[in-house]
């Protein structure tokens, strides 16, 4: 797994939520949710003379991982982890967060699995720790993996990693060296 080094940081995202879901149209709709839903975000470097192409180029085999740039500070959450083993859904178990830590709507929190996977998830709705740190947390996408009692939940740093999604993948190299580079990373699983 490649991860840029500190100060490569993207200008601006896009994200995508790539449903594994759909809906069946017949004499009436029909909205069916399949597993699977995750995210590609497509990432924009402003120009740069170090920006580390040889690491892009070796995430292309290897895989990247790529902190996201939030709009806005997600706070002290503390050391949060989840509370339980075996969740499934769009609610989350959480214990570890500071007391009285808001998880506010459209804050970014990636879980981390035994094997050092990171996945990337959404806080669709606003809650607050109670006196002990714990709070149940509404997500999107529903979970996608059987997160084990006290695996780690990222919400200071959250990341997206996967592989740079495309064939090809190049990069301009104008005369005053200043590379700007872009590139989409699909999550894994």
């Amino acid at each position: 797994m490649i991860e840029l080094p500190v100060g490569v940081v993207p200008s601006e995202m896009e994200v995508l939520s790539l449903d594994q879901g759909g809906v069946v149209r017949g004499a009436s709709s029909l909205r069916i949710d399949r597993p699977g839903t995750r995210y590609a975000i497509g990432f924009t470097f402003p120009p740069c003379a170090k920006a580390k192409v040889a690491r892009i180029v070796r995430a292309k085999r290897e895989g990247i991982r790529v902190h996201l740039p939030l709009k806005v500070p997600q706070g002290s959450p503390g050391t949060p982890v989840v509370d339980g083993a075996g969740q499934s859904g769009t609610s989350l178990d959480v214990r570890g967060f500071t007391p009285g830590y808001f998880a506010k709507e459209d804050y970014w929190l990636t879980i981390v699995d035994a094997s050092g996977n990171g996945y990337l998830h959404q806080v669709v709705e606003t809650v607050g720790a109670d006196g002990s740190g714990e709070a149940t947390l509404s997500i999107e996408p529903p979970l996608r993996a059987p997160f084990a009692d006290g695996a780690t939940i990222e919400f200071a740093k959250p990341y997206i990693e996967g592989f740079i999604d495309g064939e090809d993948w190049g990069w301009n190299t104008p005369t005053n060296w200043l590379v700007s580079v872009g590139f989409v990373v699909e999550e894994y699983e």
